[in-house]
């Protein structure tokens, strides 16, 4: 898929494209089809798994984020949202953002990374990750290495053929969330902000950004006609990125020129979604109200 424009316009920066602009009005809100509850306890990510024609969702079953009991778990649905196993792998934390690479579901869990067979069902290696505090979205590569933000730490991780280690750590990064690839040349990060109070508001609001995958060091851009406390990222068959604010509840569509809408607002806890690009379903976990919503995209 080509992010031509829309990294263009992050990279670029706001000031050389005073054109683009938030369109702040709810509009061509996509169609709910059906909701998923059972087997569901405070969701923060889902995913659809083409190969195993399954919908994956973590949940923080303690609805404690930094939760420190073997009390989370992962539980496993039908395309259609009915329970194929709740819970279907036992014996995490508090598991959040998700990423497959080849037949292993990777999920971040507070400090550690978890890595589960999907055919066994069975978490088939745990990796802490030191100097982790709140471990959050998950994304994979084309050649299978796996990233990892840290909310609390301003990093993000890498877990590659020689393990888990820092990808890229700055003040910069205000809190990186959503992490998304869909190319060779760069991730899309959703920040959440900074600093983060005990209600996990911020006076600052996060922003889109686009880093270079090929050269961690290299310096990006925020782009800033529009904020929140951002959490998924995901793309769209036609290169729409969906993206979701956790505190408002807000959905904004960015499309591939940069212009950005918010098309839903949700109840706060709109968490880690996901676009399935076989179903065209966007998925999206509402963590507070322990349900995904699942919308069709027109």
């Amino acid at each position: 898929m080509k992010w031509v424009a829309v990294l263009a316009f992050l990279l670029a920066g706001c000031s050389s494209t005073p054109n683009k602009k938030i369109v702040n009005e709810e509009i061509h809100s996509p169609q709910l089809v059906f909701t998923i509850s059972e087997g569901i306890a405070h969701p923060e990510s889902v995913l659809y798994s083409k190969n195993d024609d399954a919908i994956f969702v973590s949940n923080v079953a303690s609805g404690n984020p930094v939760e420190t009991k073997a009390l989370g778990n992962i539980s496993k649905h039908s395309r259609d949202g009915k329970v194929i196993a709740a819970p279907w792998v036992k014996g995490l934390k508090a598991p959040k953002g998700m990423a497959i690479v080849g037949n292993e579901l990777y999920v971040s869990d507070v400090d550690q990374v978890v890595k589960i067979d999907i055919k066994k069902a069975k978490i088939i290696q745990t990796i802490k990750v030191p100097g982790s505090k709140f471990l959050n979205d998950v994304t994979a590569d084309k050649n299978g290495n796996v990233y990892i933000s840290d909310m609390m730490t301003d990093t993000i991780h890498i877990w590659d053929k020689t393990g888990v280690k820092v990808w890229k750590k700055t003040p910069t990064l205000r809190s990186p969330n959503g992490l998304y690839i869909d190319g060779s040349e760069h991730i899309l990060m959703a920040s959440w902000g900074n600093p983060i109070a005990k209600d996990f508001s911020t006076t600052n609001l996060g922003a889109l950004s686009a880093l270079s995958l090929k050269n961690s060091a290299e310096t990006f851009q925020e782009e800033k006609s529009f904020g929140g406390n951002l959490d998924g990222i995901s793309a769209d068959s036609n290169g729409n990125l969906w993206i979701s604010d956790w505190m408002n509840g807000d959905i904004y569509k960015v499309q591939k020129n940069g212009s950005a809408q918010k098309v839903m607002n949700l109840k706060q806890g709109a968490a880690d979604l996901s676009f399935s690009k076989e179903l065209n379903l966007l998925l999206i976990p509402q963590m507070n109200e322990s349900k995904v919503l699942v919308f069709k995209v027109n």
